[in-house]
């Protein structure tokens, strides 16, 4: 279980380096202060959604926190429901009903990037629930590499 304890730690780690990038890019304070420096891909999108997927990902960024922290305490259970429900495919589609779904304004790589997210994070879920440990740090680093993807790739302002 240390393994585990020190893998979430360093999951835990990039998660708030991710967070605090995303941050910079918001505050204009990181290395890609001017649109011209950013290279990744604009994704226009009206303000409304644009807020409702920047909430949705700050919540990503929680119930990843509390996910790790959960595998730490070895409270497999709790990480598999925060997994499932906050992150994995059960989270998707809650706007799209109202037409102000982020996804329908993605690219199709972007879109992609993001199910794959979703995927992960509910076959993180089931190891969870299984107790495979193995299977957990694989679907982890999967749900994080689709976080950097995108992150690296897509922008939205």
């Amino acid at each position: 279980m240390k393994k585990n304890a020190l893998f979430a730690a360093t999951v835990f780690l990039i998660a708030i380096h991710l967070a605090h990038g995303a941050q910079e890019a918001d505050t204009g304070q990181g290395a890609s202060s001017t649109p011209g420096d950013d290279s990744r891909q604009l994704v226009p999108m009206p303000a409304a959604t644009r807020q409702i997927m920047r909430k949705e990902m700050l919540d990503h960024l929680a119930a990843l926190n509390e996910i790790v922290g959960q595998i730490a305490a070895n409270n497999l259970a709790a990480a598999a429901d925060i997994a499932e429900n906050r992150m994995g495919k059960s989270s998707m589609g809650k706007h799209r009903a109202r037409g102000m779904g982020p996804g329908r304004f993605m690219p199709p790589e972007m879109r992609s990037i993001g199910w794959a997210m979703h995927e992960s994070a509910s076959e993180l879920a089931r190891a969870a629930r299984e107790g495979d440990s193995n299977g957990i740090n694989i679907a982890l680093t999967k749900v994080t590499a689709s976080c950097v993807a995108c992150h690296y790739s897509f922008r939205t302002r």
